[in-house]
This record gives C-alpha cells, sequence and structure tokens, in this order.
C-alpha cells in the first residue's frame, strides 16, 4: 500500500477530489488479505477514470 500511496501522491494528472477518494479507498484495504471488487458499482459511482487510475496504483503495488 505505501507504493500505491506514493504513486498516487506523485501523479500530477489526478485532481485533489480523484486523489482523495483513492487516498481514502486504498486505505481501507490495508489490513485486509482479500477483497473482491464490484467493478461495475465502482465505475457507476466513481466513472471509469477513477477505476482505472485505482487499479492502476494496485498493479503497481503488486508487482
Amino acid at each position: 500500500m505505501k507504493n500505491a500511496l506514493t504513486k498516487i501522491d506523485d501523479d500530477p494528472n489526478l485532481s485533489d477530489d480523484d486523489r482523495k477518494v483513492l487516498i481514502r479507498s486504498l486505505r481501507k484495504l490495508e489490513q485486509m488479505e482479500q477483497y473482491i471488487f464490484n467493478t461495475a458499482q465502482m465505475k457507476k459511482i466513481y466513472g471509469d477514470f477513477f477505476v482505472e487510475q485505482f487499479f492502476s496504483c494496485l498493479d503497481c503495488n503488486l508487482a
């Protein structure tokens, strides 16, 4: 999560609001070993850009 949070802080393409929501969402996952995402619901609530950024941050953390 630390790598993902650092990537979010360094991303110039994110608005302040998107950055806050991404950080909040990732921090909720810090203590979880597994999580199932409802991507359709996430896209409906937050939009495609947010969902792409969210999973991009998780991908860099898993690599």
